[in-house]
């Protein structure tokens, strides 16, 4: 069991829930709330090579508009709106007042003393060394880590940098997971630094007590969300964020960090 207080808390796609996600203004709030919470953010890159904050390939579910981030460059992305489609209270506040996307390197500019999840969304092998050129260029002494759910990016990284933490890609947590549930746990070891789970995916108990002991035995943080399948749901409340305490993880995922902020005064 882990004590609330003990828990590190990560602002979900820059606190998603509360402003658009991937934005300068998310990551601005989420910094007003809590400069000690973790943010994390999305990486795709742009056909002129500039890494920028966005989730999708596409771009019309956050934006209305039909396009594909790695096909335009960035002044041609910069036309968008990505809070377009940013509903609150049955209103779209940014649509008379618009956004625009933002490059990775602005975060490093005016946050470098924040705390950062950086997942790469983008298998495009290019953004291996401009990724690491960025960083060392911009936030090389932050305080960041690298996650992806390509396991070719995160392992060519680690190669590069392997004083890096890394959280664990998608083949990695599928081995974990299958050896943990039948009993063949030594034959997979657990390179990544912190297990990145949801307690649920599908109808699929992830966080059993069998994973979760697997973790254990090799010093191993878990963070997670509560459930993954055709949406991700996070952790919104005080209850919730205990009840996954409760069970031994070290690390939460919200995307409502004001609302959660309340809860935990």
């Amino acid at each position: 069991m882990n004590k609330i207080d003990d828990i590190e808390i990560i602002c979900y796609s820059c606190g998603r829930g509360e402003n658009p996600e991937n934005s300068l203004v998310g990551v601005r709030h989420c910094q007003s709330v809590n400069p000690n919470w973790r943010i994390e953010m999305d990486i795709q890159l742009t056909a002129d090579n500039k890494l920028v904050l966005f989730h999708d390939y596409e771009t019309r579910r956050t934006t209305g508009e039909d396009l594909r981030i790695n096909e335009r460059t960035l002044d041609e992305l910069k036309e968008l709106n990505v809070g377009y489609n940013f509903k609150i209270k049955e209103a779209y506040p940014y649509r008379d007042n618009p956004l625009r996307i933002t490059e990775l390197k602005e975060v490093f500019i005016e946050f470098p003393n924040a705390k950062l999840l950086l997942d790469i969304h983008t298998n495009n092998p290019e953004v291996i060394t401009l990724f690491i050129e960025l960083v060392e260029t911009e936030f090389k002494n932050g305080d960041f880590i690298v996650v992806s759910e390509y396991d070719e990016i995160v392992q060519k990284i680690r190669k590069e940098k392997p004083g890096w933490t890394f959280g664990v890609p998608a083949n990695e947590a599928k081995k974990m997971l299958y050896s943990s549930f039948v009993y063949l746990d030594g034959m997979f070891p657990i390179k990544s630094d912190i297990l990145m789970l949801p307690q649920k995916y599908g109808k699929i108990n992830v966080l059993s007590k069998r994973v979760v002991n697997h973790a254990k035995k090799r010093n191993k943080p878990i963070w997670a969300w509560i459930y993954e399948g055709e949406y991700v749901q996070t952790i919104e409340s005080k209850s919730e964020m205990e009840e996954l305490g409760k069970i031994g993880v070290n690390g939460i995922f919200t995307g409502f960090p004001q609302k959660l902020a309340n809860e935990l005064r």
